[in-house]
């Protein structure tokens, strides 16, 4: 993840382990793939209403990687119908033709598959809430009218000067530091953006 903004970061999945999700069974038989790898991708993590988001579970990045890709799906789904795949980088070619058969119906419960996934990994608490809201906002007639949407700046990949700014800042290499608290036993290594 990259920070390009307030409330908006880039999602790069070109570096060395990106974000796949499993697909339980009766989606790989429907969708005809095994998994799912979100293309790049700017993102706000989830789109959570201000008002709720000091509830359990319902911060715009408690399910980070659920959002993740439910924005791929999101994104893809406007580049197909607008045919603007040519927008897409080209290493992510493939992964839009994985999700082309993607419905609503379906990437909402691709979100919630994740969710879930996450919870039965022990890397979110179990919750019944916070999943159960998040689906019915995702399936709600708003998001509906949304993923039904024709306008073309739906379709919205991260430009390519982005990925380049992007990449010149991996081939440089991450900066790491050591974050200076009496509290914490070192090494507490911090992440460092230039910008």
């Amino acid at each position: 993840m990259f920070w390009v903004g307030e409330d908006n970061f880039v999602y790069y999945p070109f570096y060395k382990e990106p974000l796949v999700y499993k697909l339980p069974a009766y989606l790989r038989d429907k969708l005809n793939t095994n998994a799912i790898r979100p293309g790049a991708i700017y993102t706000d993590g989830g789109s959570i209403p201000k008002a709720v988001q000091g509830w359990a579970g319902l911060s715009p990045w408690g399910y980070g990687p659920a959002y993740i890709v439910h924005d791929w799906l999101f994104i893809a789904h406007h580049c197909i119908v607008t045919e603007r795949e040519d927008r897409l980088d080209g290493r992510d070619k493939q992964e839009l033709e994985t999700v082309r058969n993607v419905d609503f119906q379906i990437s909402a419960d691709i979100l919630a598959g994740v969710i879930q996934a996450l919870a039965n990994e022990n890397k979110v608490p179990k919750r019944n809430l916070a999943p159960k809201a998040i689906y019915g906002a995702v399936g709600s007639s708003v998001a509906k009218r949304l993923w039904d949407s024709s306008d073309p700046n739906r379709c919205r990949p991260v430009e390519q000067e982005e990925l380049a700014r992007i990449e010149a800042m991996l081939r440089r290499g991450i900066r790491v530091a050591e974050a200076p608290r009496p509290e914490a036993r070192p090494p507490v290594l911090v992440f460092q953006q230039a910008f």
